[in-house]
C-alpha cells in the first residue's frame, strides 16, 4: 500500500483554510482602504484575496482580478487585503496601482489571521455571496468557473457544502496513505463534483494502484466541459498526455480538453503550447509545429516553447531523412 498517494497528500492539502464553505465571512470593518472603497458583503458578490506586496504570484494575479472586475463591473466587488505596513502597501501601489482596478486595504492583524487561519501561503481567495457566506476558497487562479455560476445565480449551497465536506474527508484520508480508506471517499467526491481537480488527481493514482487504466477513461469522460474554465481544461489535457506509463494516458480526452481551453482563451500562449503537445502525442507533427510557433509568436519570451519547437522539428527531420520502407523488414527477411 506504499506511497502512491504521498505526493498528492503533500501537494493538494498544503493550504486548507479553517473557514469553511457556508461559513459567514469575517467582517471587513476596520480596514484602512488605500485604493478603492469597502465592499458590501451583504449586497454584492465579493472576492476577498489575501496577498503580500513581496509575493510574485500575488502580483501575477493582478491582471486576472482586474479582468474579472472589468467583466462583471459593479455586480462584483474585489478586495485585496494584507497586514503588511501601510507604507509597504503604498509603495507597491505607486509602482503597480495603475494595473489594479479593485480595492486594496491594510488589515489589522486580528482580521488577517481570521482569513489566513490554516492557510500556508498566498495568494489565497474567498468567494462570498450576497448573504455574506463563503461559497468557495482557494488560489484565485481557479475562481472563474464558480464565480460565473455565482453571478448567474446558479449556486447550490447544499451541494457546495457536501463537496467541501468530502474534500475535507479526503484530505484526512490522504494522510493515512491507505488506498482502502482513500478510494471510497474519492469516488463519492467524483460523483458529487466530476471536475474536482483533487479528486481527479487521486483517481489517476487509484487507477495505477489498481492497475486499471480503464479507470482513467471512466473518470475523465464524466468531466463536463461546460464546467471548465480554460486553465482547468488545459491542466487536465496536460495530465492526460504526460503520464510516464503510457497505459494511463488518454490522448483523445486530452485533445477535447485542450481544444476547449483554446476556445475559451484563443490568445493564451500556454494553452497553445499544451495543444501542440497533444497534437504531437497524436502523431500530428506538422500541426504541433504550427501551434508551437503560434505560442512563440504570442510570447517570444517562453523559452520552453522554443525547446519544444526544436524537438518537434528534430523529430520531423528524422522522419524525412530516414527511409522507413527499409526498416519494415527484419534481418531474417520477415516483416
Amino acid at each position: 500500500m506504499g506511497g502512491i498517494y504521498s505526493l498528492i497528500s503533500l501537494a493538494l492539502t498544503a493550504a486548507v483554510s479553517i473557514l469553511g464553505v457556508g461559513d459567514p465571512a469575517p467582517s471587513l470593518d476596520g480596514i484602512q482602504w488605500l485604493k478603492g472603497k469597502a465592499p458590501s458583503l451583504s449586497s454584492q458578490v465579493t472576492i476577498v484575496e489575501m496577498w503580500r506586496p513581496s509575493c510574485g504570484n500575488c502580483k501575477a494575479q493582478i491582471p486576472h482580478l482586474t479582468s474579472l472586475k472589468k467583466q462583471y463591473g459593479d455586480r462584483l466587488a474585489i478586495a485585496a487585503i494584507c497586514k503588511e505596513p501601510t507604507e509597504t502597501i503604498e509603495e507597491f501601489l505607486k509602482t503597480n496601482g495603475d494595473q489594479i482596478e479593485f480595492s486594496v486595504g491594510k488589515a489589522l492583524v486580528e482580521l488577517s489571521d481570521k482569513y489566513m487561519a490554516g492557510v500556508s501561503g498566498v495568494p489565497y481567495a474567498y468567494l462570498i455571496n450576497k448573504d455574506g457566506l463563503i461559497i468557495w476558497k482557494g488560489h484565485p487562479a481557479g475562481i472563474d468557473t464558480i464565480l460565473a455560476k455565482a453571478m448567474e445565480g446558479r449556486i447550490d449551497m447544499e451541494q457546495l457544502k457536501n463537496v467541501a465536506q468530502l474534500e475535507a474527508s479526503l484530505d484526512n484520508a490522504l494522510k493515512t496513505n491507505n488506498p482502502e480508506t482513500i478510494m471510497p471517499i474519492n469516488e463519492k467526491l467524483l460523483a458529487a463534483d466530476p471536475a474536482n481537480e483533487k479528486a481527479l488527481e487521486v483517481g489517476m493514482s487509484s487507477a495505477k494502484y489498481k492497475r486499471n487504466p480503464a479507470m482513467v477513461k471512466e473518470i475523465f469522460d464524466r468531466v463536463p466541459l461546460s464546467e471548465l474554465n480554460g486553465e482547468k481544461a488545459s491542466l487536465f489535457a496536460a495530465m492526460l498526455i504526460s503520464e510516464n506509463d503510457l497505459a494511463y494516458r488518454y490522448p483523445e480526452a486530452a485533445l477535447r480538453f485542450s481544444f476547449h481551453a483554446l476556445s475559451k482563451e484563443p490568445k493564451n500562449d500556454s494553452y497553445m503550447d499544451i495543444y501542440a503537445r497533444v497534437l504531437y502525442s497524436l502523431g500530428d507533427i506538422d500541426r504541433a509545429i504550427l501551434w508551437e510557433k503560434k505560442a512563440i509568436a504570442a510570447n517570444p519570451a517562453g523559452t520552453v516553447y522554443q525547446t519544444n519547437l526544436g524537438y518537434y522539428m528534430a523529430i520531423k527531420a528524422v522522419r524525412v531523412k530516414n527511409d522507413y520502407n527499409s526498416l519494415t523488414q527484419l534481418p531474417d527477411g520477415k516483416p
